[in-house]
């Protein structure tokens, strides 16, 4: 298993943003076939069944990390991704590449080497992380459009991107002008 890829950082914020209360019912993770679903479209550890059990630790999980997101400090935050990271059965290796070039890969765990949702969230945790080092914690943001409250990480050039897509930009600036009428 590559160590990052586009995949683990699209699994990783449909799965903090699947608790969305723009939406009359804000849960989208309300059983495990959801879960199940999620780690398929993905590719993400979906040889497995999601047992309730699993389900209910990685739903603690996304929200303990996103209102330390939202809310909590660099050293709060970076605390409990380690923690996350420890508790892994994920183990990383070199990889030499052949033309000078290295990677961090994984192999996938035995299924009896800690349980599902540790290895659900190594892969998150593993992934913000990567995020936090390269971009730094004023590129993990919240969407300013209420009632949306998306994260998402800024890539942009300047790094003054303010929400997470084009509808709530749209949304967010229809509203501001008609408040100015």
């Amino acid at each position: 298993m590559e160590y990052y890829n586009e995949l683990w950082f699209s699994f990783t914020f449909d799965l903090l943003n699947s608790y969305d209360p723009y939406y009359e019912e804000p849960e989208r993770l309300d059983s495990p076939e959801q879960l199940n679903n999620l780690l398929q479209k993905y590719g993400v550890l979906c040889d497995e069944t999601v047992a309730l059990k699993e389900l209910t630790a990685v739903r603690a999980y996304r929200d303990r990390l996103r209102d330390l997101i939202i809310s909590g400090s660099d050293e709060q935050l970076g605390e409990f991704l380690t923690e996350s990271e420890l508790r892994s059965p994920l183990r990383p290796r070199l990889n030499a590449q052949g033309d000078g070039n290295f990677r961090y890969v994984y192999n996938p765990p035995d299924k009896n080497t800690g349980s599902l949702a540790d290895r659900i969230l190594a892969v998150c945790s593993r992934t913000l992380g990567r995020e936090l080092t390269l971009y730094g914690r004023p590129r993990l943001k919240v969407c300013v459009s209420d009632p949306c409250r998306e994260i998402f990480s800024d890539h942009s050039k300047n790094g003054l991107q303010r929400f997470c897509s084009k509808r709530c930009s749209t949304r967010y600036h229809v509203k501001k002008h008609r408040e100015s009428q």
